[in-house]
């Protein structure tokens, strides 16, 4: 969409854009730099609906991703490269005969990824023109072609991968210099990215990305009321072979690299599941084993959002806090310096209650998590990646029942620890999205304070 456009038609909700799938391939299998892919996110935030039509400038492209303005420059060297990678392009001819002889033939040719106006205009078929808005501004310089894909089946983006949001201003010029691997890297996990059935970037099955697993640290141990206590700490991140080796290569380094990089720019971070299966044993390269997830599991409800930039996004705050310190209080922490005590001292024969014991004066978040699940039920911790700048409409297709569920998932796991506590003797527990909002009303309430402070006169 054209300034000229979100002027007179201004969008309702954050935006988002796609790539075509042949595209990606094409930039993972050219080695795209993170100049070249960042923009050529800059050039595809800029079409309209179809999104083949850019009206995006070199000066778009060095204003979203900082790189140097000067002529000749990183952004026109990148745009170059972008004009002479390909991708394949089946089209359907006839075989220009008639009657029972006439087929359709499947043709296949090389196609650029990135055309420029005037080759385009060059090359089109006559009183063929480009969709033009009315000002210089508004023209249409570069075409993205569509392989005949079908829009949804594209890779999608947040718009404000591109354009940035609050104090992340320019999250393409941290992919820029975060590098090569973690651009091609975070082109993948985009690609991989399933939010209606994982929330996140899709851990197992078709073209799947990297997850952490998390392993058990203790027994199970049964809880009155009919619940199960799993503790399990994180583990090692599990990588896709094929997808590191399209990346990477053989040089494992860069690729875990790569992650930590996109961590560490406030462009991915982990969310830590519960799962509705048990885990199977995989084994890792260097022999050891680890808690792999079944293609057939899916998220049970959320405990943590583990962002190395200080807050938790609204809504995914999970209910992490609530089962540590249910399972603190009944004498099974999961911090270091918790209390704890055997099953046998935790119950009182005398009237079938369990006995809270005092809450532990020196508790240290270790990278353990406890999971309370009905008894009997499948269950398994396991950490998914989220990217921040992913679709959040709730205009756009099957976002607002993702976060539905999400969060009906979530409400319902907290109401159950509720009950098991209450069974158990213990007080109810304040929800964390109750917790979320009072902290954010509070901070909000201190910076309107600030804002409309008037310095007294001396």
């Amino acid at each position: 969409m054209t300034d000229e456009q979100a002027a007179t038609n201004p969008p309702r909700g954050p935006s988002s854009f796609c790539i075509t799938r042949a595209a990606f391939d094409a930039l993972l299998a050219a080695k795209a730099n993170a100049y070249e892919i960042c923009a050529y996110l800059v050039l595809a935030r800029h079409t309209e609906e179809s999104g083949c039509y850019s009206t995006a400038s070199i000066s778009a492209v060095n204003r979203r991703t900082g790189m140097n303005k000067v002529k000749g420059g990183p952004a026109d060297r990148a745009i170059k490269r972008l004009l002479t990678i390909q991708a394949p392009l089946t089209t359907r001819v006839s075989n220009c005969r008639s009657g029972k002889y006439h087929q359709w033939i499947e043709r296949k040719e090389l196609c650029p990824i990135l055309i420029d106006r005037d080759t385009w205009l060059a090359e089109a078929e006559p009183g063929k023109s480009l969709p033009d808005g009315p000002t210089e501004h508004s023209k249409v310089r570069y075409v993205l072609p569509d392989f005949g894909e079908p829009i949804d089946e594209r890779v999608w983006f947040g718009g404000n991968l591109v354009t940035g949001v609050h104090h992340f201003d320019q999250p393409l010029k941290a992919l820029k210099n975060a590098g090569d691997v973690a651009a091609q890297l975070l082109l993948a996990l985009y690609a991989a990215n399933d939010m209606e059935t994982w929330g996140g970037v899709r851990p197992v099955d078709r073209g799947y990305g990297p997850w952490k697993s998390y392993e058990p640290v203790s027994e199970d141990v049964a809880l009155f009321g009919g619940a199960r206590l799993i503790r399990a700490k994180e583990g090692t991140v599990i990588a896709n072979r094929h997808q590191m080796a399209a990346i990477v290569g053989t040089d494992d380094h860069l690729y875990w690299q790569a992650i930590e990089a996109l961590q560490s720019a406030g462009l991915l971070y982990e969310m830590v599941l519960v799962l509705n299966r048990s885990a199977i044993k995989g084994k890792l390269s260097n022999g050891s084993e680890y808690s792999g997830i079944p293609t057939d599991a899916e998220p049970f409800y959320e405990l943590d959002c583990r962002s190395r930039h200080g807050y938790k996004p609204k809504d995914e705050e999970g209910i992490g806090g609530t089962t540590a310190r249910t399972a603190g209080e009944l004498g099974y922490p999961v911090t270091d310096g918790g209390i704890s005590r055997d099953k046998e001292d935790a119950w009182d024969k005398a009237d079938g209650t369990w006995i809270p014991p005092s809450p532990s004066e020196a508790a240290v978040f270790d990278g353990t998590y406890a999971a309370i699940v009905p008894a009997g039920y499948p269950a398994m911790l396991a950490g998914i990646f989220r990217l921040r700048f992913r679709i959040s409409n709730t205009r756009n297709a099957g976002v607002k029942g993702t976060w539905a569920g999400i969060i009906q998932r979530n409400h319902e796991a907290f109401e159950f620890v509720q009950r098991i506590r209450a069974a158990n003797n213990l007080s109810p527990s304040n929800a964390p999205w109750d917790v979320a909002r009072a902290a954010r009303d509070a901070a909000a309430a201190t910076a309107t304070a600030a804002a409309t402070e008037v310095a007294s006169p001396s």
